[in-house]
């Protein structure tokens, strides 16, 4: 990162951030990169190496190598980072001591801000001044330790506590057991990964060196400085500082490696690291060149599974939710059929017991205008039903806050079959202010009300589950097209003009604006190569880069002439025109005396080479890039087209050693001739040929 300036932050989410920096790249020789002030007079600039760093807050920083979807607006702290160290250059990137605070410094003198990445307990990302004083932060706390607070318009403390890690020593080990024998549970391994600066990791790696058991606990050990554990552990963790010197020593390229779960190719990962530690044993290991691409894959992986867990999850939740609306108006629909049942029930029941309901409605509305209380009319009612009177033995309850009786009615047995005789009464309400009839009438409108209330939510609930179904759709739809995690394709320097591949192999550039077009011939353009322009004004500067030492040939300048026109003015205008091209020596950026050449505009000089008119016709095109495993097979595809016909007929031709007698006689006349002559008649001969074979070329490629 060193040298590159920072073009851009964007914010993953609330604790992740990207940075996309670009170091500028000069030509030379050996793609050198220079930063002086007098090469980069002396050289021109060419794209540069673009490096986008993820930052984690509390967990990790790596370049990556894979596109991640970013938050369709900045945050506020973004905006922050954005206004203060957004296209300054990356000065100095270092660690705090041996603590996990990385500091990044953007600028130099008092124009310099420090991005803070902090990577233990909580995580925290800050931006502090040149004199460490906090501009913002993600998260304000208390150094419990030190008791200093990092928040906004505080200074941010630089004081390491400790500048090195503690290589070990029987007098560390000492102390660490010391320490830890005060715990009565506390096991080896816990007080070895508490008291030493090595972490699970190592600790791990290095009791596997022993026979030693980490799961002791260490009250009951007796330790001394010159027992076998003491010296076991001495010499297995000289090991790990041996290990670690090793890898900090001589500024060379440290490697990684992933960790899968098991043996097999397809295990998912489970661990990463710089070196290879005894745990690792039995598992499938992958190396990579360095330690940063190794978390680059470990993270971007974990990210890409569980982004596909969250949309199974979206998937699976939007068909649910699809499905609970259904149940939801299904038992809505089911319910309302049972009530219409119930009431056509109700209805016959009454109409089948007409006299009795009658005759139950008068007895309770006779009591009521006696003035008899609601009290005594029930146990009156309870009595006359003990004593078996059938009318009493009927009413089942009485409403009478809301003026109703319920009634116990059945069909008579005689009209029942078998299997309903052995059913439960029906208890049915009637109003005490209608008789029977009126009673039987008023289910049957119930049950009317009922039904059509049915048929209105069936058909409610046909839209309703189609919107559902249509929200489903698109909650399904954004699933699949919500933030996912791909590996950047590598784009090459061409791809930021317009540009396109001929039939022929050869490149077609073409600027999309007057910078462009500036850049195209003044950066691109090298001899050899062809400047093509349509007669017009304002048409766009196309060049066809030649990677051959030949000529380029007619189809592919046709072609050429074709986008020329095409990108022109003569499209709006429908108006046919036509293009030329010149050779590169012909274009200058000097203007005659008194005139001024605008950006993008160049003088031409000498012969204009036209090319016929062609029909304002264009294509699209898919370009697919094959595995460099399948170049073979490819090899001697999109030639120059007629030049395999007329080698071919040059071979037969000199296949055959006899001459006809009259191609003998002129054979002789023309030896007789000056040797200037025959090179004419024999360089328009091979004029013609090689124009025929061109044309047959242009008819197969339009056929």
């Amino acid at each position: 990162m060193l040298g590159a300036r920072l073009a851009n932050i964007y914010d993953l989410d609330a604790k992740t951030y990207l940075l996309k920096t670009n170091k500028v790249r000069h030509a030379l020789a050996g793609g050198a990169w220079l930063l002086s002030p007098w090469m980069t007079e002396r050289f021109p600039l060419q794209s540069g190496e673009k490096c986008l760093v993820l930052l984690e807050s509390g967990i990790r920083f790596h370049t990556t190598e894979f596109m991640r979807d970013k938050s369709n607006m900045p945050s506020g702290f973004t905006l922050k980072l954005r206004k203060h160290i957004r296209m300054k250059r990356i000065e100095e990137v270092k660690q705090l001591g041996v603590d996990r605070v990385v500091i990044f410094t953007f600028g130099a003198a008092d124009e310099a801000f420090h991005l803070i990445l902090e990577l233990f307990a909580g995580g925290n990302i800050i931006l502090v001044d040149h004199q460490y004083t906090i501009l913002a932060l993600l998260r304000t706390y208390t150094d419990e330790a030190t008791n200093t607070k990092v928040a906004v318009k505080e200074t941010y403390q630089l004081d390491s506590n400790q500048n090195e890690n503690r290589k070990i020593s029987v007098d560390l080990l000492m102390e660490a057991f010391g320490k830890g024998a005060k715990n009565e549970k506390a096991t080896m391994r816990d007080v070895l990964i508490k008291e030493l600066d090595y972490g699970p990791a190592l600790v791990e790696h290095a009791l596997l060196g022993t026979s030693l058991d980490g799961k002791m606990k260490v009250s009951e050990m007796e330790i001394t400085r010159d027992s076998p554990v003491v010296s076991t552990l001495f010499g297995v963790f000289k090991e790990v500082d041996d290990m670690i010197a090793n890898l900090t020593d001589g500024g060379k390229m440290i490697e990684g490696v992933l960790v899968r779960k098991g043996a097999g190719e397809d295990s998912p990962y489970d661990d990463f690291g710089p070196v290879v530690l005894r745990q690792y044993a039995g598992k499938k290991l992958d190396m990579f060149d360095s330690f940063d691409k190794a978390m680059d894959a470990y993270f971007s992986i974990a990210e890409d599974k569980k982004l596909e867990q969250q949309k199974v999850q979206q998937k699976k939740a939007a068909v649910s939710k699809v499905e609970r609306v259904k149940r939801a108006h299904e038992a809505s629909i089911q319910a309302l059929q049972e009530e219409e049942a119930e009431n056509y029930h109700r209805a016959t029941l009454i109409e089948a017991n007409l006299s009795d309901v009658d005759n139950a409605i008068l007895v309770i509305n006779s009591m009521l205008s006696q003035g008899m209380d609601w009290a005594s009319l029930k146990k009156l009612v309870k009595e006359e039903g003990r004593k078996g009177n059938p009318i009493a033995q009927m009413i089942h309850g009485l409403k009478l806050d809301s003026n109703q009786i319920t009634l116990l009615l059945t069909f008579g047995l005689d009209a029942m079959e078998e299997e309903e005789q052995t059913l439960p009464v029906v208890a049915v309400d009637v109003d005490l202010g209608m008789n029977a009839y009126q009673n039987a009438q008023s289910y049957y409108s119930s049950k009317k009300k009922v039904a059509l209330k049915a048929e209105k939510t069936m058909q409610a609930a046909g839209k309703a589950i189609k919107g559902a179904e249509r929200k489903a759709k698109e909650d399904l739809k954004k699933a699949d097209t919500k933030a996912s995690i791909q590996q950047i394709r590598k784009t090459h320097w061409f791809e930021k003009f317009i540009w396109f591949i001929s039939s022929e192999n050869f490149l077609v550039l073409c600027g999309r604006d007057a910078q462009q077009n500036e850049l195209l011939v003044k950066r691109h353009m090298e001899k050899g190569d062809i400047y093509l322009h349509a007669d017009i004004h304002g048409a766009a500067t196309h060049i066809i880069k030649n990677h051959t030492k030949d000529a380029v040939p007619p189809l592919t300048l046709a072609q050429a002439g074709l986008s020329c026109v095409c990108r022109s003015q003569a499209w709006d205008a429908k108006m046919v025109t036509s293009a030329y091209w010149v050779h590169p020596e012909q274009v200058s950026k000097s203007a005659p005396t008194g005139e001024y050449l605008s950006t993008g505009s160049f003088m031409i000089r000498g012969k204009k080479n036209y090319l016929p008119p062609n029909s304002l016709i264009m294509g699209f095109g898919l370009l697919f890039r094959i595995d460099e495993s399948c170049l073979a097979h490819h090899v001697g595809e999109r030639k120059i087209r007629g030049l395999g016909e007329q080698e071919e007929e040059m071979g037969k031709a000199g296949d055959s050693d006899e001459i006809p007698e009259e191609e003998e006689e002129e054979e002789e006349e023309g030896e007789e001739e000056g040797e200037e002559t025959k090179e004419k008649d024999g360089g328009k001969k091979d004029s013609d040929a090689r124009q025929s074979k061109g044309e047959m070329a242009e008819m197969r490629a339009g056929r």
